[in-house]
């Protein structure tokens, strides 16, 4: 997948040291060997994988044959494992020994973006964390720092991110509008997460409202009861949103990675139909709050 993501034009690449049991640094880090100076890489601090058993890399290689027939059962155990993460290890000597052992386990002697995981903006504040952290950035172990957290954990009455932070990285779409809220962020690099959060319920909403459906197909001049019509939606508004910065997505299906990119490279709608679609959003966000407003008064 990191090999044809590359072919097809991707130069950006986002991981962290627990992903995948945490072995996903290693394999980006196999990936990297002869291309580090074509590419972008953001891992994350304050994160620290499972340990000992559960972060032994034969049994997660086991697990994953014997449940690969049932998938359910295989994201159960991905949950599983999530919860075993630790996470908020924001310390000085934590975050500098996290980025030491990602750079070990990618292969490379800096990292672009090492990215607060979670952080509060009170986290990111801290005086020593930030001083150890401007420490790696002079001796050339990171190029720009950052934070990725839930935009709920941004907003300006949490307190303040200091400006040597030049890097915001947060869940926005056109369910969840976050970053027409954001202030002060001219100056920053803006990496958005999460576009495709709302697909389900839109898709849901538009088999059961056909009226909606027919209405919102004419306006927009495409058929919203096809799936792929509304993800190519989502992911227009999500660079349309974020013009000058990183959108990113994830998949482990070789088709969905290559439609994704050819729709980057279409002008398959416009700023009119983008805005219709937003109301579509919108109204579909109004009929599940009356639905859950009588659900809760026949309760």
């Amino acid at each position: 997948m990191l090999e044809r993501a590359f072919a097809l034009g991707i130069t950006h690449f986002d991981v962290a040291r627990a992903y995948g049991f945490g072995r996903a640094e290693g394999i980006l880090g196999k990936f990297l060997r002869g291309r580090r100076d074509q590419v972008t890489v953001a891992t994350k601090l304050g994160l620290q994988p499972p340990v000992g058993l559960a972060g032994n890399a034969w049994i997660i290689n086991a697990a994953k044959q014997l449940l690969s027939p049932f998938p359910a059962l295989l994201q159960l155990a991905k949950r599983g494992g999530s919860a075993m993460e630790k996470s908020g290890m924001f310390s000085p000597e934590a975050a500098i020994q996290s980025l030491q052992t990602s750079l070990r386990e990618l292969g490379t002697d800096y990292v672009d973006i090492p990215l607060l995981h979670e952080a509060r903006l009170t986290d990111a504040a801290n005086e020593d964390l930030l001083d150890a952290l401007q420490k790696e950035v002079s001796k050339g172990s990171i190029r720009h720092l950052g934070i990725a957290s839930d935009f709920s954990k941004l907003q300006p009455d949490s307190g303040r991110l200091p400006a040597a932070y030049d890097t915001m990285q947060f869940n926005d779409n056109a369910w969840r509008r976050n970053l027409p809220k954001l202030a002060n962020h001219d100056s920053r690099l803006l990496i958005t997460h999460s576009i495709f959060e709302p697909a389900a319920q839109l898709r849901a909403a538009i088999k059961m409202h056909p009226q909606l459906a027919a209405e919102s197909s004419r306006r927009i001049g495409a058929d919203l009861t096809d799936p792929d019509v509304i993800a190519a939606l989502l992911l227009h508004y999500a660079l349309r949103s974020n013009l000058r910065g990183v959108v990113l997505f994830s998949s482990t299906n070789p088709g969905h990675l290559a439609a994704n990119v050819k729709q980057v490279h279409t002008q398959r709608f416009d700023d009119d139909q983008l805005e219709y679609f937003v109301d579509v959003v919108d109204q579909v966000s109004g009929l599940q709050d009356v639905a859950r407003a009588r659900a809760e008064g026949v309760a």
